[in-house]
């Protein structure tokens, strides 16, 4: 992480001291919901926007008072990084034409537009489920991928009738870059469902991130507490999903039809069954934060021509986060993983292992991850390995000794479900077979026990004769070390990892029940009115972030986005 700056730290000593900001809230209530589609971004060398992709809605009235409740399909996109050369491998470069990519294994980032505010604008969020904050409006100056960072539209907080400045504001830290946010309140559209009075964070400092984030685990404290209600937490008291729960099959580039599906699960996106596997308690984890936290019991390599190596059976806690590019493993798993791929080399200046390209071309291949009761994630050569400039790839995984994650090269390979409420994941080898949605609903048993749809066809494997399979256990030294030359990798090519640390673990100065209630007190009731609804002027006129900052701071209910 950058160091901070001294207005940044300016405000650290703000908000330990004070529990409120001065600047001036308005009254007007949100206006009645309005219904727009999520639009998504161009991946075509983040170069151009796309049309919104028309959305389905299926209604099904629920009562609730938001929309028709029933799931809707909108889309979100896997942007590639921020340099995109062209590649010269032919099975990456067709993956990438069939979406008109360019390299999509330049480092992906899993995006979502959303609308914000009233009248409604477009913002573009990396999809993060290793942090809990929704927030907007990154310093592209300071992203490191300021081109980037560019293309996507900002927040005009000035323009929207419906925003309240709650007073509070934070400084959140990630695995890679720090933003400084003033909390505010505001309706959030996805789809047609609207969130009314949603608290989210506006940034006017940050470091080395290009996007803003949409935040779905759990709160990352230590102490469990959670400083406001997270959009997730929304969706459910809203009656827009019966529990807090969401299925993620982020797919390869390749396939159209990934997609989040808020309150549902699609049988036709894996095969199996789905094999549950409770949540760690915080006190189990390597760093104490909650997060979806699950135990790794075995690591495993098949190879191009069917034989399988697989590890004894361990027990390392990971968590998964859709917001990290790449895998992070103890080291002896690091090792144990680079030194199998076919004619690696270890490169000991950027700490990678270093694969030619066209091993991606081996579809036979794949790094085998055993969950449970012998649940095996198999994630494809193609899917594992990141192609970091034209014609250098690795292996898309690095040492860690602190907290294990498994980041997109893992997810891609995953049908995963996140029960929040019940405090299990359920994972499934992802596939496609069609569609087939079925509701999460509420309770104990809220996830349905269900078998994918999809055949598996990941064809017979031989078991190893002898020699006692992979041994992830043991520190070993590379069979085989790089001269030199090795890929020239910096911070900006990562996506931004986990919620690391914020200054004020208590929500400071947000008001008790503030935002995401449903039908609770604060603000919520009948509206005091519509406030003049003809008037041009934001409520929060007075919200002038960055500019003030000394003075500022002194039924079938589920919601479907599809990744095309």
């Amino acid at each position: 992480m950058l160091p901070l700056t001294t207005t940044t730290l300016s405000l650290a000593a703000a908000l330990l001291s004070s529990t409120t900001g001065v600047l001036a809230s308005a009254s007007a209530s949100p206006k009645p919901p309005i219904k727009v589609p999520i639009s998504a971004i161009s991946p075509a060398a983040q170069h151009e926007r796309r049309s919104p992709s028309p959305i389905e809605v299926t209604p099904r009235g629920n009562g609730n008072g938001n929309g028709n409740g029933g799931f809707i399909r909108a889309p979100i996109h896997a942007a590639p990084g921020h340099s995109t050369p062209q590649t010269k491998n032919t099975k990456l470069r067709r993956r990438q034409e069939d979406e008109g990519l360019k390299n999509q294994n330049l480092g992906t980032t899993y995006t979502i537009d959303i609308e914000i505010g009233t009248p409604p604008q477009t913002v573009t969020l990396i999809l993060d489920t290793g942090s809990p904050d929704l927030w907007v409006n990154p310093q592209c100056e300071t992203s490191g991928q300021e081109a980037y960072c560019s293309k996507f539209a900002q927040f005009d907080y000035t323009r929207s009738k419906t925003i309240e400045d709650t007073g509070a504001a934070d400084i959140l830290s990630y695995g890679k870059g720090n933003v400084t946010i003033e909390y505010v309140t505001d309706d959030v559209t996805i789809g047609s469902a609207k969130i009314k009075s949603q608290i989210l964070g506006i940034g006017f400092e940050s470091y080395d991130i290009p996007l803003g984030i949409l935040g779905l685990s759990p709160a990352v404290n230590p102490d469990g507490q959670q400083p406001y209600p997270y959009l997730l937490d929304s969706m459910a008291s809203q009656g827009v999903i019966s529990s807090r729960a969401f299925s993620l099959d982020l797919r390869s580039i390749d396939n159209p039809s990934g997609a989040i599906i808020f309150g549902g699960v699609d049988l036709g996106k894996f095969s199996g069954a789905l094999e549950k596997l409770p949540m760690l308690d915080p006190a189990d984890t390597p760093s104490g934060a909650d997060r979806y936290w699950i135990v790794l019991s075995g690591v495993g390599m098949t190879y191009p021509d069917g034989q399988v190596d697989e590890s004894d059976e361990i027990a390392v806690p990971v968590f998964l986060d859709s917001g990290g590019t790449l895998s992070r493993l103890p080291p002896t798993i690091f090792q144990a993983i680079g030194d199998s791929f076919p004619g690696s080399q270890y490169d000991p200046e950027s700490g990678f292992y270093i694969v030619d390209c066209k091993v991606a071309e081996e579809e036979a291949g794949s790094v085998d991850f055993i969950f449970g009761r012998n649940k095996k994630i198999r994630v494809p050569y193609a899917d594992f390995i990141w192609e970091v400039q034209s014609g250098v790839c690795v292996v898309g995984v690095l040492p860690t000794d602190e907290e294990p994650v498994f980041g997109d090269s893992f997810l891609r390979a995953a049908y995963v479900v996140y029960d929040q409420d019940n405090r299990n994941l359920h994972l499934a080898q992802a596939a496609n077979c069609g569609e087939q949605i079925v509701e999460i609903g509420s309770g104990a048993n809220a996830v349905p026990s269900s078998t994918g749809k999809c055949k598996d066809e990941s064809g017979p494997t031989k078991t190893a004769g002898g020699g006692g399979g992979l041994d992830v256990t043991a520190t070993r030294a590379p069979t085989r070390t790089a001269a030199g030359g090795g890929p020239q990798v910096t911070n900006s090519d990562f996506g931004p990892g986990p919620a690391g640390t914020r200054v004020s673990t208590s929500g400071i100065g947000l008001p008790t029940g503030t935002g995401g209630g449903g039908g609770g007190g604060g603000g919520g009731g009948s509206g005091g009115g519509n406030g003049s609804g003809d008037g041009n002027d934001s409520k929060a006129s007075g919200l002038d972030v960055g500019v003030t900052v000394a003075v500022a701071l002194a039924g079938l209910n589920m919601l479907v986005v599809w990744l095309i």
